[in-house]
């Protein structure tokens, strides 16, 4: 069947005002084009859609049949191109979001409120892993960008927004407080939580005690998620390393006490991190937000 949706927009309103007269002047169209436009319409069908009753038209059977169906048609068409229009300038759509558990806490409610107040239209889809497993899920394109640590990284494009330090923590009782200046050889007899070896903190650590000729942390547990188990480190003389945005948030405050050394004093850039090439309209539109919120 090979009927345009025009005709369709042109059957609804004659049928509406049962006058091809009246008809015309609503669509500023004349009278024989409608009439093509209805006799397009009943060849397409093989049946008669309107009557004359007096100086109008009414509906036959088939013709309050097709009107019903064909007006959903043009709603569906409308609203169709209506959402190709709004993904198209990024005011729609979906965009998949991987996230950092530190920046869980911090950058991702800023991101939600962002998108929520300014692109309502636009769902975001979360995943949570760590730095190497959610770019592994950028290459295999299944997230559009992800919120949390930025790293020198050439195969994708990054903008940081957020400074951020990452340092020695332990719980406030912790026996390495009881020295007046701790040394980093000072931290070697114990055991510490750490993240898992291919997480950047993690490889910048060992770095920062084998370039001094000692030892790495002997880790007694490993994982991939340090800010969700601060009632852990707390309770435990584990040393952890960890961000101080996670020693200040609500959760940890007053639990957990940084160790001060410069040599295990990591600075970095939480922010976004993206594919480079072109994204989805939403995605854009998200990242230019976030933008102009970091530069306000």
């Amino acid at each position: 069947m090979n009927i345009e949706i025009r005709d369709l927009r042109y059957f609804e309103v004659i049928a509406e005002l049962g006058h091809l007269g009246q008809a015309s002047e609503v669509l500023h169209r004349s009278q024989p084009a409608l009439t093509k436009c209805v006799q397009r319409l009943e060849e397409e069908l093989g049946a008669d859609l309107f009557e004359r009753k007096g100086r109008g038209l009414v509906l036959t059977a088939v013709g309050k049949e097709f009107y019903l169906r064909a007006r959903k048609i043009r709603e569906t068409n409308d609203r169709t191109l209506s959402d190709m229009k709004d993904f198209v300038a990024g005011s729609a759509g979906k965009v998949r979001v991987g996230c950092g558990p530190i920046t869980a806490d911090y950058l991702l409610p800023r991101l939600c409120n962002l998108a929520l107040r300014h692109l309502p239209k636009v769902s975001l889809e979360i995943m949570i892993g760590t730095s190497y497993f959610l770019k592994e899920q950028i290459r295999e394109e299944r997230l559009d960008m992800i919120v949390g640590v930025v790293e020198n990284d050439s195969e994708f494009a990054c903008r940081g927004f957020i400074d951020d330090t990452v340092v020695v923590a332990a719980r406030q009782e912790h026996p390495i407080f009881e020295l007046r200046a701790p040394r980093l050889r000072d931290l070697e007899g114990y055991h510490w939580i750490l993240p898992t070896p291919p997480v950047s903190s993690r490889k910048w650590l060992d770095s920062a005690f084998a370039a001094r000729g000692l030892p790495k942390p002997t880790p007694h547990i490993e994982t991939n998620s340090l800010p969700s188990i601060h009632d852990l480190i707390g309770s435990t003389d584990l040393l952890c390393f960890l961000s101080r945005l996670t020693l200040e948030h609500p959760k940890t405050r007053g639990m957990l006490r940084e160790v001060p050394l410069k040599e295990t004093t990591m600075t970095r850039q939480l922010g976004i991190t993206y594919p480079h090439g072109p994204l989805t309209p939403a995605t854009q539109r998200l990242i230019d937000l976030l933008d102009r919120l970091a530069s306000e």
